[in-house]
């Protein structure tokens, strides 16, 4: 996964061992990445997702299509 892949932020609000559960509303949508990041040594990406900018791990997102 790098900057510019398009994304699923995979997951429902009700699954609560998905730390990205500060943004419920963003479950199903689609982003894309804008930015590598890592969070207490946790790889994580930022994703322009609902017109705003937030931050998953990479376990909570899955790749649609691959900026190559």
């Amino acid at each position: 996964m790098t900057v510019g892949d398009i994304v699923r932020v995979k997951g429902a609000p009700e699954d609560s061992h998905m730390s990205g559960s500060v943004w419920p509303e963003c479950y199903g949508q689609i982003g894309i990445v804008v930015q590598e990041a890592h969070r207490c040594y946790v790889p994580t990406m930022k994703i322009m997702v609902r017109g705003e900018v937030a931050e998953f791990d990479w376990d909570e997102l899955e790749v649609i299509s691959e900026n190559r």
